[in-house]
C-alpha cells in the first residue's frame, strides 16, 4: 500500500505539474492570440485613418482647386466687367461741354438765363455774341477799357469827375473824349 500511494501521488503531481504546464501555455497562447487580435485592430483603425486623411486630403485637394476655379472666374469675369465699364465709359463719357449744359451753364461755364439756352452776351455755343464782340470793340476804340476789358483810368477820372458834377447839381458834364485828359 505504501507503493501505491507513492505512485498514486507521483502520479497526481506529474498530472498536476503537466496541468499547471498546459494552464500556462493556454495563457500563452491567449495572450499571445489578444496581442494578434490587437495588432490587427490597430492595423485596421491605422488603414482607416490612413484612409480618412487620404480622402480628406483629396476632398481638400478638390476644394481648394474649386475655390481656386472660382475665384479664376471672378477675376476673369471682374476683368470683362471692367473692360467693358471701360469701354461704355470711354463711348459714353461726355464733353464738358456737355456737363455744363446738364448743370444749366452754356458749354463754356457760363449761367444761362432762365428759358435760354445760352448766357447772355454769348451764342448757344458760349462763344461772344457778335454784338457784344462789337460792343467790346467799341469800349476799346473810345478808350475806355484796355486790351483786358479793364476800365482805363483816364475813363475812371472822367466818371468820378462826372458823379461830382451831378451831386453837385451840374447837369450838363461834356461827354468822354479819349482825346481829353481828365
Amino acid at each position: 500500500m505504501k507503493k501505491v500511494k507513492i505512485i498514486s501521488i507521483a502520479l497526481l503531481s506529474t498530472l498536476l505539474l503537466a496541468g499547471c504546464g498546459n494552464n500556462s501555455q493556454a495563457k500563452t497562447d491567449k495572450k499571445a492570440e489578444s496581442i494578434s487580435l490587437k495588432k490587427k485592430e490597430s492595423l485596421k483603425a491605422k488603414k482607416a485613418s490612413e484612409k480618412k486623411a487620404k480622402e480628406s486630403r483629396k476632398k481638400a485637394s478638390s476644394i481648394k482647386a474649386k475655390q481656386e476655379s472660382e475665384k479664376q472666374a471672378q477675376v476673369s469675369s471682374s476683368s470683362a466687367a471692367q473692360q467693358q465699364s471701360q469701354a461704355q465709359q470711354s463711348q459714353q463719357q461726355p464733353t464738358q461741354g456737355e456737363i455744363n449744359r446738364q448743370r444749366g451753364y452754356d458749354p463754356k461755364g457760363n449761367a444761362v438765363m432762365p428759358g435760354q439756352d445760352h448766357a447772355p452776351g454769348s451764342d448757344v455755343y458760349g462763344n461772344s455774341d457778335d454784338w457784344v464782340k462789337g460792343q467790346d470793340e467799341w469800349l476799346k476804340e473810345q478808350g475806355i477799357v484796355d486790351s483786358n476789358g479793364n476800365e482805363t483810368q483816364n475813363f475812371k477820372n472822367w466818371s468820378s469827375q462826372r458823379d461830382d458834377a451831378w451831386n453837385n447839381g451840374q447837369e450838363d458834364f461834356p461827354d468822354y473824349d479819349q482825346n481829353q485828359q481828365w
